[in-house]
């Protein structure tokens, strides 16, 4: 299989080439940036006005016949230039990906979305099932990936398109405003770290090692078309995973933990600005369920959510 993997230099995208390396698959990775690795490069800006011309250029010169978007942007914006860039490459570079393939008639596209989606709600089932409401709360990142979805299902046939669903992705090299909550938690002064249970609420956790989010999206593209999660099997309890980061549980008002949240936020780095529309997701579960896809997909998560947080701690489990 000839697969292009648009915005593959990331996280997600370094483990995926490995796994279709591995396998035989003639890689081409599509980014801005270069990716360590085996696999052949072309450099391609998705914010361009010809975003959509760059792309399938490079579908038909390196004659792909799959297509997996990773390109996203995970940490929350600064100011609103950064919002209108982060949704135009959500949108119109998603958009322009999704023509791409369709006009050089790939035969699969894999949209990698995220557990996001689904929003963080008080009448969350758990675990959420792959058929449960689109209903992502205001946290940019959640709203993009929704829109996202929308896009490649307005573009793509359904006989060709499949999206992947990852609970929060964590491995030793990851690093975004989620991960350093967990590993850099402290106030001056203090030994150990706090993490807010905010108005009380200590929902369940979920991890993904970023391993078996590539073993999913691998699978995906030689099995039907679909929806399908990448997940562990199991969740945490909020004890325990404040346990294991050596954090402190505190009970705060939400709304004491807002102010302050919009009163420091400007001054933080942005591997520590989480903003307050994260707050849900504090509050209420997102968890998946990981039957339906390991059974459709063959394919079993080899870390827990426990081994993935140690993982991502430089604590394996």
């Amino acid at each position: 299989m000839r697969v292009a993997l648009v915005g593959g230099s990331g996280l997600v995208g370094r483990a995926l080439m490995a796994r279709l390396v591995a396998r035989g698959d003639a890689v081409v990775v599509l980014d801005c940036v270069r990716p360590r690795g085996n696999a052949s490069f072309v450099s391609v800006d998705l914010l361009a006005a010809d975003a959509e011309q760059q792309v399938r250029q490079a579908f038909v010169a390196h004659h792909v016949d799959a297509v997996v978007h990773l390109a996203a942007r995970v940490n929350p914006p600064g100011n609103v230039a950064e919002r209108a860039a982060m949704q135009r490459l959500h949108h119109e570079g998603t958009s322009a990906v999704a023509r791409a393939a369709t006009a050089t008639q790939v035969r699969r596209f894999v949209l990698v979305s995220s557990a996001v989606v689904y929003g963080a709600w008080p009448d969350n089932p758990v675990p959420l099932p792959t058929t449960a409401p689109i209903r992502p709360r205001d946290l940019p990142y959640a709203v993009d990936k929704a829109l996202q979805e929308r896009v490649c299902r307005a573009a793509v046939a359904d006989d060709v398109l499949s999206i992947v669903r990852p609970a929060i992705i964590y491995a030793a090299d990851a690093h975004n405003y989620l991960t350093e909550i967990l590993r850099r938690a402290r106030l001056p002064g203090l030994s150990i770290g706090l993490l807010p249970a905010l108005d009380g609420c200590r929902p369940p956790l979920q991890f993904v090692h970023v391993d078996d989010v590539a073993d999913v999206i691998a699978a995906s593209l030689s099995a039907p078309t679909g929806t399908y999660h990448a997940a562990s099997s199991d969740w945490l309890a909020y004890n325990d995973v404040a346990r294991a980061a050596g954090l402190r549980v505190v009970d705060v008002p939400s709304r004491w933990a807002g102010a302050l949240v919009e009163a420091l936020l400007p001054l933080m780095p942005p591997s520590l600005r989480a903003p307050r529309a994260l707050f849900p997701y504090l509050m209420h579960p997102f968890v998946l369920d990981m039957a339906p896809t390991s059974a459709a997909l063959g394919v079993t998560p080899r870390w827990s959510s426990a081994q993935a947080l140690g993982a991502m701690l430089g604590r394996p489990s």
